[in-house]
């Protein structure tokens, strides 16, 4: 009798490394994803397409405006605006990413209107190129920052964390419920998706907010910065939900891949989009993180100012899984998986 017992301990160790190379395979993923996506993305970034006004009546600013595109090629689209005002109100609504406003007498300094808040690496470009400006006048330049990042988070590393972790929450919610609670009805399974979406950024904003003083606001800003937060989290969970459903285990690779290695590379949040290469400035156009991350950046900083845009690209995800989800073949996937377990938790 000892030998089939041995037999049937060797084939149990047999099929257990196989489980276990399968499993190694999951932490080889991750490190491909975050290397080609995350490390890729952040690696040198480079101006492009950074929108840049020259100030002053379009006759007289016209030569520097040509000169200064000669110079700058594709980093800067370089362009003119009539007034001071009118500059600091693009600047501040995010029409302009900075404007120059060049002097006429080098004992006068020249301005530079800039909203660090707006991407600090994108200020500090206009800035760069203000100064070679004024340095070859033998002027000095003034900085006007109608947007700041607030003290304490000089490199806006605020809103991008925030995101972070709502992204990483968002796709651990649904992926432990399904580990832990396999067979659990829809009725049940969504609104514990939805109750998290919500905690997450509360609990996030208590913690960097009111304890480390990152996010700041009045109750209407913050109450709109959590609800952002709540949505987009929600979309996570909901959009990784429907890659069990589709794809059963395998949807994990598949969620990874949309909702984490994608989305974080794409975000733009301390490199804005005038950095990314075009690829990835592409994807901030419509992805869902990259959408979150402008819409805080909006209710935090700049009055809300754009916000609108960005919300509804997060509503029209959310809208899109919840579709996909509804379909009438989704509905019985999604039976047809749970039902295998719960009658082998009823036997």
């Amino acid at each position: 009798m000892a030998a089939p017992i041995k037999n049937a301990a060797q084939v149990d160790q047999r099929a257990q490394t196989r489980l276990g190379v399968g499993a190694a395979l999951i932490p080889l993923f991750f490190a491909v994803g975050f290397a080609a996506c995350i490390i890729g993305s952040y690696h040198k970034p480079h101006p492009n397409d950074i929108e840049f006004a020259v100030v002053g009546p379009p006759p007289e600013t016209a030569p520097l405006a040509a000169q200064l595109q000669q110079g700058a090629g594709s980093a800067f689209d370089i362009s003119q605006v009539a007034t001071v005002a009118e500059a600091e109100h693009d600047v501040s609504q995010r029409d302009l990413n900075a404007a120059f406003v060049p002097t006429a007498d080098p004992k006068q300094p020249a301005t530079v209107i800039v909203a660090s808040a707006n991407g600090r690496i994108v200020a500090t470009a206009a800035e760069t190129l203000a100064r070679k400006v004024t340095a070859a006048q033998g002027a000095q330049l003034d900085v006007d920052e109608v947007s700041p990042l607030p003290s304490g988070d000089e490199i806006g590393l605020g809103v991008f964390m925030f995101v972070i972790v709502c992204t990483i929450c968002g796709y651990i919610s649904p992926t432990v419920l399904e580990t832990l609670a396999p067979a659990l009805r829809p009725n049940r399974r969504y609104p514990i998706i939805a109750a998290t979406a919500i905690l997450v950024p509360t609990l996030v904003y208590l913690i960097g907010g009111l304890g480390y003083g990152t996010y700041k606001g009045d109750f209407g800003t913050i109450l709109a910065f959590i609800g952002v937060g709540a949505l987009y989290t929600f979309t996570i969970g909901l959009g990784t939900r429907l890659f069990q459903v589709l794809l059963g285990p395998p949807g994990i690779f598949a969620s990874l891949a949309i909702f984490v290695f994608l989305n974080i590379a794409s975000l733009g949040a301390t490199y804005t989009a005038p950095v990314m290469s075009s690829f990835w400035q592409f994807l901030h156009h419509f992805w869902i993180g990259a959408a979150a991350v402008n819409a805080e950046r909006s209710i935090l900083y700049f009055g809300g100012s754009g916000a609108g845009g960005d919300i509804l690209i997060v509503l029209a995800w959310i809208a899109a899984i919840a579709a996909l989800l509804l379909l009438p073949a989704s509905r019985k996937l999604e039976l047809k998986r749970e039902h295998p377990v719960a009658a082998e938790a009823a036997a």
